[in-house]
């Protein structure tokens, strides 16, 4: 069962300016960080276990119901502000979608970083030392190749 579902029933309500009422309409929530992104989170008692529940997919579970669980759906802020659970900022949509809510220079930063990781060397580069050193250890420190699987798929294609 569905988190958003189950705080749903119970009477809990996201308002149209963001705001988490429990099911007494007592304003509550707090923020907390959850993978490096601050949300709006409360947590409620669920078979005697607390359970945590993020304000803005109450909002889209009010907004859209189960259509927000279907495969390749997350929900998203408009305006990348991860606080703001105003129901005219939360929609629904794809990853890319979700990504294209930030801004140009936080998509940029995200990308240089990711491509950070990226090893770059020519294959036959490392094929000509390979053949001159006949050393797997001495071609994966020379190129910083982590593994030898990586050394013998370049190897060989």
């Amino acid at each position: 069962m569905r988190i958003e579902y189950l705080v749903y029933n119970r009477g809990y309500r996201v308002d149209e300016n963001g705001v988490l009422t429990n099911p007494k309409g007592k304003e509550i929530g707090r923020t907390d960080l959850w993978k490096g992104m601050s949300y709006h989170l409360s947590s409620v008692k669920i078979m005697g276990r607390s359970k945590k529940f993020k304000t803005h997919r109450l909002q889209a579970y009010q907004k859209f119901g189960d259509k927000m669980y279907e495969d390749g759906i997350c929900v998203r802020h408009l305006n990348g502000n991860s606080l703001d659970n105003r129901a005219s900022n939360i929609d629904i949509g794809t990853h890319s979608d979700n990504m294209m809510d930030r801004s140009p220079e936080c998509r940029m930063k995200s990308a240089l970083h990711a491509t950070s990781f990226v090893r770059k060397y020519d294959k036959q580069d490392v094929r000509d030392f390979h053949s001159e050193s006949r050393s797997y250890k001495k071609t994966m420190e020379q190129f910083g190749i982590s593994s030898k699987g990586t050394l013998n798929y370049i190897l060989k294609s």
